[in-house]
Parts: structure tokens; C-alpha cells; sequence
């Protein structure tokens, strides 16, 4: 019997040998193939010099020059090769933008491993971690001994592992159907809520139209995580189908700087369905963020006029009238759009309950906008009844929640601005509300609580302690040069704790490159100062800050590889 064992043991051990070597052999072929200039290298001129930039959205897109739409054309990657190339003549920059809509650290790391054999980069450019939440898995090289790590057979198990970790996290790239959406994107109703908005959406007539309406969510889903053609032709089938989905394709539309066709399928969306008011509705909300004030009146005085006409009246004429609001608002008439509101309030259905799964709640819209234009007005206590009356009907509403604590910051009362930031934590998980809430301790004298929130912070994520890592390795192995560097409005303290000083590693600071305008600098004015996107000024500033840390990397004219 034991001979039998030892023979089998042997015989284990021998296929595990035999199995290294060839792994071991296969990666050898590989990396020669990765280093025969001839095979991988990008065919480029002799002086290129090739600059991965990685990250979330914030690296991914800006604001166009409307301030209405984010566009990846205006990200400080496209601008920072504008501004090397016009500020040096030595060398052709050719700066590839691999920003990931949806990512975090470990999705970003797993794209940049897949991008960087093709790029060959001579330098990265990291700004990545905002999004990652305590729980997100950590690579499974991170949690094992150097010496096993080190065996070709082990990593690739742990490169098989990782793929199914990422098919089950966040940017899952082959999703057909309801089902297959990753699991942490499951259950993400709300996106379906805020962009549907057609009655047939919310009350399906027949089996067909419920399956359209998965079809809507698997498209929402690709929209999200970035896949934009694939959203649009998911959505153009479900239109020519089941004649939904209107509104979301136009918002798709729209977010990619194709507002004229996005006014096209809406007008034509009108002109086959008059009975549905909520495609003037939409129509004329996009008109009003592209500030086409004249035109989005016009439109919306006449589906007033005609609301009688529409599908469920009642809570159609509600929307036309949050739409006026919102267009008085945004001409710089707070007082008219209170009064519009007012006008809301005598037709409010008594329950928007059976609306829900194509729509938000009428109600929570309406304080929301209450509580934006009190904000607005400096009426803070006015501002802070209705937000809250709006977190009573959507608890935990990022966007209210963040209203609510500006609020309480122009308002001095800092502790409670201190709880609503430690309730965003705790609900969301993310590292950008402990940078949030470090910020708040600085700005209201308490910086020496900063160290220990922040040390709290890498123990609770260690998912980006992990990914940098990963990179630095990954730039160590092939000669690229590694740039790490800090959001906007940020210290250096944080990322120091999680991506520490490391000989070759170069960090940018880009803590107060915005304190001159942040109004002009952030996309959203509403929200200065908070985590969010950039202008396309604010980029170009950016773009200016880390150029100037590129130009020294090659100040002496260092040939590339």
C-alpha cells in the first residue's frame, strides 16, 4: 500500500515538475516574442516616446466644451500630448489613454497587464484607487509566499483564478444577458430608473416586453462599464422591436457628443408615439443642459398645453413641470422655478409607488430640486429640510447626500457634515470617502485625526496596496519608467501609505493645481470641491502639471527603448 502512495506521490510531483518546465519554457517564448521589436513593438518613429496613462473615468473622459457632455477627446491624456509635442521638438509623444469607465484598481491593473506587451510604454502614468471598496478581492499572488509565487505553474492557476474573479467583478466585457451582469452590478435598478423613463418600460404589456426590458438593463450594463457601440446597437434593437428605449439611447447619444442625433430619434421617438409625454420630457431636458433655453421652453409650454393627450397624465404633467423648474433654474431664475414647483405640487399623485421601476420618485425629485435651488439662494435651513425629505424617500442618494453636506459645510455645522460623510462610508465602502472625509478633518482644524483615518483606510481596502504593487513590479520587469500621482485636491499622505516612495518611482502632487478656480475647473459646478469629473479646462490644467514631470524624465534627451 505505501509503495502504491509513494508511487502515486511520485508520480504527482514528477507531472508538476514536467508541467513547470513546460510553463516555464512557453513564458520564456513569450517574453522573447514581447522583446523582438520586430513583433510587439508599435511601429512608430525612432524619437516616440510612448506614455500609457492609467486610471478610472477621471482618466478616462472630461467635460466637452459646453460643460454638458464627458468626452474622452477632452481628457488630460489627449491634452497632454497636445502640450509635449508643442512644448519640445526632441521627441514625437504619443500618449495612450487607457482610462477604465466603471474600474477599479484591480480591473485598471488587469487591463494595463493586458495593454502594456502591445503599447510597450516607456512610461506609465497612474492615477487609480478612488473607487476601490473594502471587500474588492486582492490579487491572489498578494496573499501567497515569494518563493511559491515565483513557480511559473502557480501563476498561471493564479491568472486563471483572477479571470473569473474579474468575469464576477465589474467590467465583465461579454454579457448577453440578465443573468451574466457581474454580480457586485446586479441589482442596479436605479440606472433603469433615472434614464428610462417611458410608461410602456414601467408596464410592460406582454412577455416580449418584459424580456426587452432585461434587454435594457444588459444594455445599461454596457453603457456603464464603457462598451458604448455595443449599448447602442442592444438599444437600436430593442427600439425596432418593442419601441422602447428611446430615452436611454438618446442619453447614450448625448454622453458621446452626438447631440444632434440624440434630438432626431427623440423628435421621431414623438412623432410614432405621441401618447408617451415623456419623450418631450426628455427632449427637452437635454435641450436645457445643452443650454438651448429658448427652444426646451417652447417645447415643454406645449406638451403642457397638450398633457391631456398623454399616457397617464397626471404623473407626466408632474415631469413637464420638474422640467420647467429645472430649465428656470438653469436660466438663473431660482424664484420662477420655485413657483413652477408650487404648480407640482397641486397635481402630485398621492403615491408614485407602481412608477418605480422605470422612473424615480416624483417626490424625491422635487425636494431635490427644492433643496438645490434653496442651496442656491443661501436658504440653508430651507435647503436642508428638503434634502433631508428627499434622503426620507431614497436613503443613502449619493448626489442628495453630497448637496446635504455642502450645506452643512457653508453653514459651519461640521459635525454634521462629519456624520453624513461617515454614513456615505460606511455605505458605499470607498476610498474616495475616506479622502473625502480626511479633507473635512484638515479644512475644520482636526488634522490630527488625519494619520489614523487614514491608516484605518489601507487596512479596510488593501485591494490598492495590492494593485500598486502590481504595477511596480510590472514597470520594474520591463525597464518602464513608473509615475504615480494623486487626484486633484488630495494629498500626497494617502497614496504615500498605500504606493510608498520606491527608487525609480516618480509622484506627482496634485493637491492644489484647482485652489485658483474650482468652480472652472470641476464638471460639476453644483459640487465644488467634491470627487468628481473634470472640465475640460480643469484637465487642461492637469495635463499642464503632469507634463511638466514628463519634460524632466527625458530633460536629457534619454533615447527610447
Amino acid at each position: 500500500m505505501s509503495r502504491k502512495l509513494l508511487a502515486a506521490a511520485g508520480g504527482v510531483l514528477l507531472t508538476l515538475v514536467l508541467l513547470e518546465l513546460t510553463v516555464a519554457l512557453a513564458y520564456r517564448g513569450f517574453v522573447h516574442l514581447q522583446d523582438d521589436p520586430a513583433a510587439a513593438a508599435p511601429q512608430g518613429a525612432e524619437d516616440e516616446i510612448r506614455v500609457l496613462c492609467v486610471g478610472e473615468s477621471t482618466t478616462a473622459v472630461s467635460g466637452d466644451e459646453t460643460g454638458t457632455l464627458l468626452l474622452p477627446a477632452t481628457a488630460y491624456p489627449a491634452q497632454l500630448e497636445r502640450i509635449l509635442d508643442a512644448r519640445q521638438s526632441t521627441h514625437d509623444f504619443n500618449v495612450f489613454n487607457a482610462g477604465m469607465l466603471g474600474g477599479n484598481s484591480e480591473s485598471v491593473m488587469s487591463m494595463v497587464e493586458a495593454r502594456a506587451p502591445e503599447f510597450r510604454p516607456h512610461v506609465i502614468i497612474a492615477m487609480m484607487g478612488i473607487r476601490d471598496r473594502g471587500g474588492d478581492p486582492l490579487p491572489l499572488l498578494a496573499a501567497i509566499p515569494d518563493w511559491l509565487g515565483s513557480l511559473r505553474t502557480v501563476q498561471l492557476a493564479c491568472w486563471l483564478y483572477e479571470g473569473v474573479v474579474m468575469r464576477r467583478g465589474e467590467n465583465a466585457a461579454d454579457v448577453r444577458g440578465v443573468d451574466e451582469i457581474p454580480r457586485a452590478l446586479q441589482g442596479m435598478d436605479w440606472q433603469l430608473r433615472i434614464y428610462g423613463k417611458e410608461h410602456r418600460i414601467a408596464f410592460p404589456p406582454d412577455a416580449e416586453a418584459e424580456e426587452a426590458v432585461s434587454g435594457l438593463r444588459v444594455a445599461l450594463y454596457h453603457w456603464y462599464i464603457g462598451r458604448i457601440e455595443h449599448a447602442e446597437e442592444l438599444l437600436r434593437e430593442t427600439i425596432a422591436e418593442q419601441s422602447m428605449g428611446y430615452n436611454i439611447l438618446a442619453r447614450v447619444l448625448a454622453s458621446t457628443g452626438r447631440m444632434d442625433e440624440a434630438e432626431t430619434l427623440l423628435e421621431e421617438a414623438i412623432r410614432l408615439h405621441p401618447e408617451e409625454g415623456m419623450y418631450r420630457v426628455v427632449l427637452g431636458n437635454l435641450l436645457t443642459e445643452q443650454e438651448h433655453f429658448d427652444r426646451a421652453r417652447a417645447l415643454l409650454e406645449q406638451a403642457l398645453a397638450e398633457s391631456s393627450t398623454f399616457r397617464e397624465v397626471v404623473h407626466t404633467r408632474n415631469w413637464i413641470y420638474l422640467a420647467l423648474a429645472d430649465l428656470s433654474r438653469a436660466e438663473g431664475d431660482p424664484e420662477q422655478a420655485l413657483q413652477v414647483l408650487g404648480s407640482l405640487a397641486s397635481v402630485q399623485p398621492q403615491s408614485g409607488e407602481r412608477f418605480r421601476p422605470a422612473f424615480p420618485l416624483v417626490r424625491s425629485q422635487k425636494n431635490a430640486l427644492l433643496g438645490e435651488i434653496s442651496t442656491e439662494l443661501g436658504r440653508w435651513a430651507k435647503a436642508e429640510h428638503c434634502l433631508l425629505q428627499a434622503l426620507d424617500a431614497r436613503p443613502m442618494q449619493h448626489s442628495h447626500m453630497w448637496l446635504l453636506s455642502k450645506v452643512y459645510r457653508q453653514t459651519g455645522q461640521l459635525d454634521k457634515e462629519e456624520q453624513v460623510r461617515r454614513e456615505l462610508l460606511e455605505e458605499t465602502q470607498r476610498m474616495g470617502e475616506y479622502f473625502e472625509l480626511a479633507k473635512l478633518f484638515r479644512q475644520a482644524g482636526d488634522g490630527d485625526r488625519v494619520p489614523d483615518l487614514l491608516a484605518h483606510a489601507v487596512r479596510q481596502i488593501p485591494s490598492i496596496g495590492a494593485n500598486y504593487r502590481r504595477l511596480y513590479e510590472l514597470a520594474d520587469r520591463n525597464d518602464i519608467k513608473l509615475v504615480v500621482m494623486q487626484y486633484p485636491f488630495f494629498s500626497l499622505d494617502l497614496l504615500r501609505q498605500y504606493a510608498p516612495p520606491k527608487k525609480g518611482v516618480v509622484f506627482i502632487d496634485n493637491e492644489h493645481i484647482f485652489d485658483a478656480a474650482p468652480d472652472e475647473y470641476v464638471f460639476d459646478p453644483r459640487f465644488p470641491w467634491a470627487f468628481t469629473h473634470y472640465t475640460e479646462e480643469g484637465s487642461r490644467v492637469l495635463a499642464e502639471n503632469v507634463a511638466d514631470t514628463v519634460l524632466e524624465l527625458f530633460a536629457g534627451g534619454s533615447p527610447p527603448r
